[in-house]
């Protein structure tokens, strides 16, 4: 029997407010037929945001919301998003709040070709190693939940130690480097701030260790619908 899949959205707020507004409009707007919901966890952004965020959720653009006293950064926040998901999801969806939704089979045309394990849009070609990016990330309920991100590191080095250890365990790492027609990620819309955070400046030896010789699936262009 196919599973019909239920994905959690996680998206993480922080500043920003003319972009957080574009990610949820275009989100809400554009992801028909598909059993989803949206879990806004925000990190202490200004009032501007936190207050027009409880708007959105009365109008029904967030499912689930959750406003911090601090700024938890890419990781932890991730996590807490992931705690107060739905009891039968079986996906989580790691969601920017800086990308633009373009075309309405930007979520089916994800799970459709995803195969046990991670596929995203967005990938890193090197620098160290070639990897997935983070801003439109589809992983397994169950493997996220198995691993979590590592708080320890923060941003790209948490997503990237999250996926080789997927890849390592012999499931699929995927990422589509072309994919305009679905989904745009403007990028560095939420501050620098992150550039302080303890473990941005690990050894680029440790990250290639992490994939023990292992590759990630790199496709140039995302499929049609």
């Amino acid at each position: 029997m196919t599973t019909i899949p239920k994905v959690s959205i996680l998206v993480l707020t922080f500043n920003a407010i003319g972009y957080v507004y574009k990610t949820l409009d275009s989100l809400q707007r554009l992801t028909p037929d598909i059993d989803y919901e949206v879990i806004v966890v925000d990190n202490n952004s200004r009032l501007g945001l936190k207050l027009c965020l409880p708007l959105m959720l009365k109008r029904g653009w967030i499912d689930k919301l959750c406003l911090l006293n601090y700024n938890s950064l890419f990781a932890e926040g991730n996590n807490i998003a992931s705690r107060l998901a739905r009891p039968d999801a079986t996906h989580f969806l790691l969601l920017n709040s800086d990308v633009e939704i373009r075309d309405p089979h930007w979520l089916k045309v994800l799970l459709n070709s995803h195969q046990d394990g991670i596929t995203s849009y967005g990938v890193v070609p090197s620098n160290p190693i070639a990897r997935v990016d983070g801003y439109c990330f589809l992983i397994d309920k169950p493997l996220y939940q198995k691993h979590l991100l590592d708080e320890a590191h923060q941003w790209w080095w948490a997503i990237t130690k999250l996926q080789a250890k997927v890849l390592t365990e012999g499931y699929s790492v995927k990422g589509y480097a072309e994919h305009e027609q679905y989904l745009h990620h403007f990028g560095g819309k939420s501050g620098k701030g992150f550039k302080k955070a303890r473990g941005m400046d690990i050894n680029p030896n440790e990250v290639i260790g992490w994939f023990n010789n292992k590759s990630i699936e790199i496709v140039d262009v995302a499929p049609q619908p």
